[in-house]
């Protein structure tokens, strides 16, 4: 007699592919739909009672997880700042929620991924890239980017909100009085750093003010240099858009003999532990790393099973986290 995985490997999907298709779920393409049909006919398959409830039946799902090159080196990069510690923090948050929910883990990078691979999973969570390879973008197979969004491709997206965080922190700023505000982001290909941008340049351009923007890559020699074009502005506070390129700064201002925040004050973003070790301790926006690994997740279940399948931008609130680089007034 056949079973759901001899319909699974005959189609060439997951089983959790079959109970959906079996279960009329949403989301599945037509050829899809059209090879698991075939299959079942082919088989003689008889779907049990025990089969159509395979789509809700935690312990037998296998989840992706897709890591970019970029995440990849950082991740593997043994820095002064703790860069890593971002997305180690969403990993932890991805892996609680799987590990509680007994549901399987399969971590590979965008260089090891291929159509085997998508086959034995049930679902993929995305970590990083802005271009992603075609087997992950064609996968028909529910999907979640996680820390990203990329326009037009629509698909599910759970990141933090960079714009709100960004805007406002300079309104606070310039509520306090502070005029010459810049802003040292990293390249703007990538969706948080140009989310923030934007938050900044709505925030200073409301108050009928100036941005000022500096963009560097994430090398200290990259933001040494637009540090120092930021510093012929004479700036009263410095936004950076993440705490590894304000806490690089820190310790160039610190080379420069300029005190923060006497001289100048300095935000950064994402509240890695670095931010609250640095001396002095750098003020920063917090972004809830761990819910947005777990927030992934649970979204990622939802569309396996078929719920509320139209895509959807869940976007976690920032927030600020004063400490000693900034003057409170």
């Amino acid at each position: 007699m056949s079973t759901i995985d001899d319909v699974a490997k005959l189609a060439g999907v997951s089983i959790a592919t079959v109970s959906r298709v079996l279960n009329g779920k949403n989301g599945i393409s037509d050829k899809t739909r059209e090879a698991v049909q075939k299959a079942i006919e082919e088989l003689d398959y008889k779907p049990s009672r025990t089969a159509r409830d395979l789509a809700n039946k935690r312990s037998l799902l296998n989840i992706g997880v897709v890591i970019s090159e970029r995440i990849e080196r950082i991740l593997n990069t043994k820095d002064l700042f703790g860069i890593r510690e971002f997305y180690t923090t969403v990993l932890t948050g991805i892996e609680s929620y799987i590990k509680e929910n007994k549901y399987t883990l399969d971590l590979r990078m965008f260089s090891n991924c291929d159509d085997d691979f998508i086959k034995s999973i049930d679902g993929l969570l995305i970590i990083g890239g802005d271009q992603l390879p075609e087997c992950i973008k064609n996968a028909e197979i529910p999907k979640v980017l996680v820390d990203n969004y990329i326009p037009s491709l629509k698909v599910d997206s759970v990141i933090s909100n960079g714009f709100d965080g960004a805007y406002y922190v300079i309104k606070k700023m310039i509520e306090r009085n502070y005029k010459r505000v810049v802003h040292i982001h990293g390249p703007l290909d990538f969706y948080s750093f140009r989310n923030r941008y934007e938050g900044y340049t709505a925030a200073m351009s409301e108050k009928g003010l100036l941005p000022q923007t500096f963009e560097c890559d994430e090398t200290r020699n990259g933001i040494c240099y637009a540090l120092n074009l930021a510093l012929s502005k004479n700036p009263e506070v410095i936004f950076a858009s993440n705490d590894v390129i304000a806490l690089i700064i820190l310790d160039e201002l610190k080379k420069m003999k300029i005190n923060v925040p006497d001289d100048i004050q300095l935000i950064g973003f994402d509240d890695i532990i670095s931010s609250s070790i640095s001396e002095p301790k750098l003020s920063t926006l917090e972004v809830f790393k761990y819910e947005m690994g777990n927030i992934a997740v649970s979204r990622l279940i939802d569309l396996i099973n078929g719920k509320n399948p139209h895509p959807a931008v869940i976007s976690l609130f920032t927030t600020f986290v004063e400490r000693e680089s900034t003057l409170k007034k």
